[in-house]
């Protein structure tokens, strides 16, 4: 079937022919009418089938010809930027699309004008909390990659979100894009959707076992693999040699370096090539350069790679485009890829099928995960066949991946909403938006849900009970008769999209805040709240942790006893996180914190971002509660933003100028707005880092200069957290940073019952 058969517009069918979209693959045919018809769908079909369009094609018939709005969710932040470059290819039509943003205030600002939003499903939920209005527009939902539904992570939030959709706009068409899976017909049944479900693919994909130098394949066919040192070298260096280029997936981050570093050698031999300086720049760390950086330079001028969670959104970037364009023939990752960016290859390798789970040690890895991984063999365009391989260890383990994973269907997708502690964020969040006022409302919203719809809900009645009577201990519900609602705290907890045991923990904190607290047990109290994770504490940490325990035992502003269900034992690792923030805000090099820390580059740029978060929700609340907590508070938001001590907070206020080059100036005798307006034009640009371009702007911002406003350069820090936003949904649009906190409404207006909305959503 041709796309100029299908019931869209004329403009639409000559755009996307015009894009290259001519034929469509027979799931694609199979599904794409029954959308066009308006009918709720769910497509559940292979990883490289083409999914993608199937939501395309409606979308744009559904913004250009019916004038509605679409919400696109995905359930990785990586993928977001990646849907966004697809419907800018057709911008021509009058489409506008956004990356969802971070600061969702009453007036949708910057979406407004917007056909469609590129979103998590975190940042709909959002959106719907503080009463969008764009949101109530949208005509039609597409769920990318809902299996993901069986997360337990993100999947109770798609959940939630999807059902409060349906519930709000009974019209509202959706369309669920999954990976095959054994129920997707409970998917159909939850969203009432016809359901469209296909085995078929664009590159034929085998998928085996390596044992013993040779490959069995799950139609029993086999392949011999020329013996070249180590298994996983082995069958690298016959896919490249071949023509191909491999993914190698193991289950942790330590491996994928070493694996790309011992392979990198061999691989030059077959892919070596020499790097820009600004390529070495963006490997090393544009700002600070470190041993990670270090190591992924040398690996990709052999051809090969390695990536996960450590590196930084430019490192990862990069080392996918490289991956794109050939230059790199193998990553060595972690699972985290195949579930996120689309970056097929000619041969997947899969080294390990289990992982350690904290208190349960190795554990078997989902068929459904192994699945995805494979489902990355064959490139479309490029490839003649994908083959996915498994290595077995002996006989025993090859018989086993052999029967449970090649041979075995995916499990069945089930709801991860049950659980209190997952619930009772979601169960504010409908108080908050009143779509829920009594216990009878909540269970029958749940009854709505995809857990709802495969369950009795057991004992849910209890549950609820037990979460809005903790809801009403801390002041965020109130009971009068069978109606419950939200406190104003509750909506500005729901507001900030936080965990209500982090927002109980966050006011007992700035209650406790007087002007003699220091920083350090301000970061301890926000890295105790379950929204931050901790970090494993190693033990070459000991002595340091126990040591600054000891110190700041007596000045906590939260006691552990206080928090409900809270471990000692995780203490440490809280506290790990809160050392690492102040290193970080007292100007530590990136390279030693990654050192002392044993963490990648990645990993600083996550966390600092997680407490930037909790820290900006701590001054919320102490508005509420302790208003003088706030001249405390605010400043550490500048500074764990720019990683920057408090005598550079002026500096970082201008555009262009970050942790590197704020520092450069201040040893310059440049200490303020004030030096920066009396110093010539020329000794700026001449003081390292600084330049004659970004001396003229910051001349112009200091108000020394009067010339028409020029184009903006971001700084190296404020690119790197536009970047990450890019990773994470967000528009890359650049704002001029202040040390001063934001103008807020009186603090009567603050504690009225209807709360306010917040203005400043930070990144999930």
């Amino acid at each position: 079937m041709r796309v100029d058969e299908l019931e869209i517009s004329d403009r639409v069918a000559e755009a996307l022919m015009d894009a290259g979209f001519i034929n469509l693959h027979p799931p694609q045919a199979q599904a794409i009418p029954l959308a066009l018809q308006g009918h709720n769908l769910v497509a559940a079909i292979p990883t490289a089938s083409g999914k993608s369009l199937i939501g395309y094609i409606p979308a744009l018939q559904m913004m250009v010809e019916k004038g509605k709005r679409v919400l696109y969710i995905v359930p990785l932040k990586a993928l977001a930027s990646e849907k966004k470059e697809d419907f800018d290819r057709f911008s021509h039509l009058g489409i506008r699309a956004v990356l969802s943003t971070g600061d969702l205030d009453s007036d949708d600002k910057g979406i407004e004008d917007a056909n469609v939003i590129i979103a998590t499903s975190e940042k709909a939920d959002s959106m719907i909390r503080h009463g969008s209005r764009w949101i109530d527009q949208v005509g039609l939902v597409i769920a990318d990659e809902v299996h993901m539904i069986h997360d337990p992570g993100r999947g109770p939030t798609l959940e939630v979100t999807l059902t409060k959709l349906m519930r709000r706009n009974r019209e509202l068409q959706i369309i669920a894009l999954s990976a095959t899976m054994s129920n997707a017909f409970d998917l159909a049944e939850w969203l009432h959707a016809k359901l469209v479900e296909s085995d078929w693919r664009p590159i034929p994909l085998k998928e085996g076992v390596y044992h013993n130098g040779r490959i069995e394949f799950d139609d029993r066919s086999k392949r011999e693999v020329p013996p070249a040192g180590e298994d996983v070298w082995s069958l690298v260096k016959q896919a490249v040699e071949d023509g191909g280029q491999a993914l190698v997936f193991v289950n942790a981050r330590r491996s994928t370096e070493a694996l790309a570093v011992k392979y990198s050698k061999e691989m030059g031999k077959i892919a070596g090539r020499p790097l820009s300086q600004q390529e070495i720049g963006i490997l090393e760390g544009e700002t600070e350069t470190t041993a990670t950086g270090k190591k992924l330079s040398s690996c990709v001028k052999c051809g090969m790679a390695f990536h996960n969670a450590g590196l930084t959104y430019r490192q990862r970037k990069f080392v996918e485009d490289g991956f794109r364009r050939g230059d790199i023939k193998c990553i060595v990752a972690t699972p985290t890829l195949a579930a996120g960016i689309n970056l097929p290859a000619r041969r997947v390798i899969v080294r390990d099928t289990t992982r350690y789970e904290t208190n349960y040690g190795n554990s078997p890895i989902s068929v459904m995960e192994v699945k995805q991984m494979c489902g990355r063999a064959g490139r479309p365009g490029y490839d003649p066949y994908g083959e996915a391989v498994l290595i077995a260890k002996n006989d025993a383990d090859f018989d086993h991946l052999m029967e449970d994973y090649v041979d075995h269907d995916t499990e069945r997708l089930t709801s991860k909403l049950f659980n209190e502690k997952i619930l009772r964020s979601h169960v504010l969040g409908l108080l908050a938006t009143n779509d829920a006022d009594s216990q009878e409302s909540i269970i029958d919203f749940l009854k709505e849900t995809f857990f709802g719809t495969v369950s009795q809900l057991f004992g849910i009645e209890s549950v609820v009970d037990g979460i809005v009577r903790s809801l009403v201990d801390e002041e965020m519900a109130k009971v009068d008769g069978d109606s419950i609602r939200a406190t104003s705290f509750g909506k500005r907890v729901s507001d900030l999209y936080i965990d209500p045991a982090s927002a109980s923990i966050l006011k007992e904190a700035v209650v406790n805040i007087n002007n003699d607290t220091e920083v350090l047990p301000i970061l301890v109290a926000a890295a105790m709240t379950p929204d931050v994770i901790g970090m494993y504490p190693k033990k070459s940490d000991t002595d340091r942790l126990n040591s600054v325990s000891d110190a700041i035992w007596d000045n906590l502003l939260v006691d552990p006893d206080d928090i409900e269900d809270y471990d000692y034992e995780y203490f440490n690792s809280d506290l790990k996180v809160a050392l690492l923030t102040m290193d970080w805000i007292e100007e530590m090099n990136e390279d030693t914190i990654t050192d002392i820390m044993g963490i990648g580059p990645g990993d600083i740029r996550v966390k600092v971002d997680m407490m930037d978060w909790i820290i900006y929700a701590m001054s919320e609340i102490a508005y509420m509660f302790n208003p003088m907590a706030i001249k405390k508070i605010r400043p550490l938001m500048t500074r764990i933003r720019y990683g920057v001590k408090e005598e550079l907070m002026d500096l970082v206020s201008f555009r262009g100028v970050g942790r590197s080059r704020a520092r450069a100036l201040f040893n310059n005798g440049i200490k303020d707005r004030a030096d920066v307006a009396a110093i010539s034009e020329s000794d700026l640009a001449a003081i390292p880092g600084i330049g004659p371009a970004l001396a003229a702007k910051m001349k112009q911002q200091a108000g020394g200069r009067s010339e028409p406003e020029k184009t903006y350069t971001p700084s190296e820090e404020e690119a790197m957290m536009a970047e990450m936003a890019a990773e994470y949904g967000e528009p890359v649009v650049m704002q001029e940073p202040s040390a001063e906190p934001p103008k807020k409404s009186s603090s009567k207006t603050k504690q009225t019952e209807e709360g306010s909305k917040q203005t400043n959503l930070f990144d999930f």
